[in-house]
């Protein structure tokens, strides 16, 4: 499992820990112990440390890590309490996959005492970028874009063989974050939130969902669906077993949702597809708007409004 040059990074990323989180490790507090090599690794990559396993210069988007069949909550084996925070693939036993693709941040973090806000850019470009905007232009003009399936990638122009997700300046070059709130495992960042949600408990399959089915007596992940309050299906949200089966038709399953990104859909070629080099590192691209075409009967209720609640 060594990272390879000449793939992006968080495409490399999500191979390792793929592979990684596949294996059986004898003990479970082991998990980051033992990533700490293949971190060394992927500093150069990244240009970046890690966080509880996940790129410091790309959190916003290892946010998105997804479960990749069953799995339980990481345990401490003598106090019974969580070993890792739950936003990580390692405080969670199973194998896990992890976003390679261009999914846009809709969140701003939040750092020291006096609470100033930055955006994922901002910690990837040099110092200032961010209100200078000839200096962010300098930057970004050291740059060369590409795309692989249609998803833009950069490698600068001086090193064209390590591809990143985005443009990221040298770590001592730039501001570093996001960082945990001091003394916690916590991470602190404003975002919007859609309209509350109630999950509902009966498994919702759409024609694409390929994973293994759950059973009366067996539940693995459970895919249960979003409903608003027209009960209009608005997408749904895979639930580890273990806290599905303690769930009941009595309780209250009504949640607000953090929106963490948008997905892409405009057409690259509106982003400089015919000139690499024009590829706009941008966060102005619209979100998706989607309905479920195998449940016409409660879709046509309503259309879907502009959220992506995950």
């Amino acid at each position: 499992m060594v990272p390879s040059i000449k793939d992006v990074n968080t495409r490399c990323y999500r191979t390792v820990v793929e592979s990684y989180t596949s294996r059986h490790l004898t003990f479970g507090s082991d998990i980051l112990n033992a990533f700490r090599g293949i971190e060394t690794l992927f500093h150069p990559l990244f240009r970046s440390d890690f966080l509880f396993g996940l790129p410091r210069s790309e959190l916003d988007s290892q946010l998105l890590w997804k479960l990749a069949g069953p799995c339980t909550r990481r345990r401490d084996s003598v106090t019974g309490l969580p070993k890792f925070p739950s936003w990580s693939w390692a405080g969670w036993v199973g194998k896990m996959s992890c976003d390679e693709w261009e999914n846009l941040s809709r969140i701003r973090w939040i750092e020291g005492e006096e609470g100033n806000t930055f955006s994922g850019k901002d910690f990837r470009y040099p110092k200032g970028a961010s209100a200078d905007v000839f200096k962010a232009i300098s930057f970004r003009q050291q740059w060369k874009g590409a795309l692989k399936n249609h998803v833009p990638y950069y490698m600068e122009k001086s090193d064209p063989d390590r591809y990143f997700l985005h443009p990221t300046a040298p770590e001592d070059e730039r501001i570093l974050g996001p960082n945990l709130k001091p003394g916690t495992d916590h991470l602190v960042f404003e975002a919007e939130t859609t309209d509350a949600f109630e999950i509902g408990l009966d498994h919702f399959r759409p024609q694409s969902f390929w994973r293994e089915e759950c059973t009366q007596d067996k539940h693995t992940w459970c895919p249960l669906p979003l409903r608003d309050s027209d009960k209009f299906i608005g997408g749904f949200v895979m639930v580890p077993g273990e806290i599905t089966t303690r769930l009941s038709n009595d309780d209250a399953h009504t949640y607000d949702f953090v929106r963490l990104s948008r997905t892409t859909t405009t057409d690259q070629n509106e982003r400089g597809e015919d000139d690499p080099d024009l590829l706009d590192d941008s966060e102005a691209v619209t979100l998706e708007k989607a309905y479920f075409p195998d449940r016409q009967d409660v879709n046509r209720r309503k259309k879907m409004t502009d959220c992506d609640p995950r």
